[in-house]
């Protein structure tokens, strides 16, 4: 089956198969840390919208944040490391009924380590993401890629989900500013 993949330039969202993907900012300038060892919370959000007539289970479970400079290159994520491991459960798997909206959040912290800056969180199944290289003040971009593959998954003590949307989309790219 084909995905359609329709952009609007206003809603700043992008629907595919009926299903509205739109990225949240909750705050669009972040005082970043400036001396060795602060930390300056942030969160970056997913909104999606199920304009279908079908409910569907969507799992973000895993989803990380994507960044981009103000000349457009995308920065480069990595992982630092894994704390523990945890699994996806029943709870993970959130129903969209037609025309309900669902949300969810990654936390994150903007840090200054050393005279440079960076930003990193925790991955809800254990890891620990970051991004590379040496962030400054000024104009950046967040977006969120969500992706599932299968409409059904056995989940840890044999337990079944039904009803997974599957495609993917990538949401609109979302401005914030890093300030002091």
């Amino acid at each position: 089956m084909a995905s359609r993949k329709r952009k609007s330039p206003k809603s700043k969202t992008v629907e595919v198969d009926g299903i509205r993907f739109e990225t949240l900012v909750p705050e669009c300038e972040i005082i970043i840390p400036t001396k060795h060892g602060e930390k300056t919370p942030v969160q970056f959000g997913i909104r999606v919208t199920n304009c279908t007539e079908i409910s569907y289970r969507f799992i973000f479970f895993g989803l990380m944040p994507e960044l981009q400079d103000a000349k457009g290159t995308v920065i480069h994520r990595t992982w630092s490391g894994v704390n523990g491991v945890k699994i996806p459960q029943e709870d993970d798997f959130l129903l969209a009924i037609p025309n309900e909206s669902l949300t969810f959040f990654v936390d994150g912290d903007f840090y200054c380590y050393q005279d440079k800056f960076g930003l990193g969180g925790n991955a809800d199944f254990g890891g620990v993401w970051k991004f590379v290289g040496d962030l400054s003040p000024g104009r950046y971009c967040v977006r969120f890629t969500y992706e599932n593959r299968e409409t059904v998954r056995k989940i840890y003590h044999g337990a079944t989900i039904k009803g997974l949307w599957r495609g993917k989309a990538s949401t609109p790219w979302e401005e914030f500013r890093l300030v002091y």
